[in-house]
């Protein structure tokens, strides 16, 4: 029975991480994700006064629907992608599709990314322009399992 169990939850799991990855891949680039987010202003709109940048995004990182809860952890499901590289002076978009409020925080910085909005609301998004060379932990605050981490070269 236990081997049964373990099979079936481990299904279960290899089946949620298929179906997300699925869900964010459905797009080809970044770029055409990016531009159907500032497009359909009916679903998603920007944090009211955040971000650092009023440029447009170059690169996307995904708060993932049901990040909320624990467990995304196991397989760096939380932000996707978990990593991500740029080039320092480029932009990232940052989108929240979970139903639930999150914010981003880098590791030592009191302050939030999207500073000053304390959160993001379900299909908000925020940009940030990073400008130091460098490798960058971040995470939620409020989900503290919730981690990623951007390098700037």
């Amino acid at each position: 029975m236990k081997i049964i169990t373990i099979g079936l939850i481990t299904g279960l799991l290899v089946l949620t991480a298929y179906i997300v990855i699925s869900d964010v891949t459905n797009f080809e680039t970044d770029a055409e994700r990016i531009n159907s987010i500032y497009s359909e202003t009916e679903i998603f709109s920007e944090a009211p006064y955040s971000g650092n940048t009023d440029e447009k995004a170059q690169h996307l990182i995904i708060i993932a629907k049901d990040s909320w809860k624990p467990g995304c952890e196991v397989d760096d499901l939380c932000f996707l992608p978990y990593e991500k590289t740029i080039n320092a002076g480029e932009t990232v978009l940052f989108v929240n599709e979970d139903e639930f409020e999150h914010n981003v925080r880098l590791r030592g910085d009191p302050n939030y990314l999207h500073f000053p909005t304390d959160v993001i609301r379900q299909n908000e998004y925020f940009v940030y322009k990073f400008y130091e060379m460098g490798e960058y932990q971040y995470h939620c605050t409020l989900h503290p399992w919730m981690e990623g981490v951007i390098n700037i070269r």
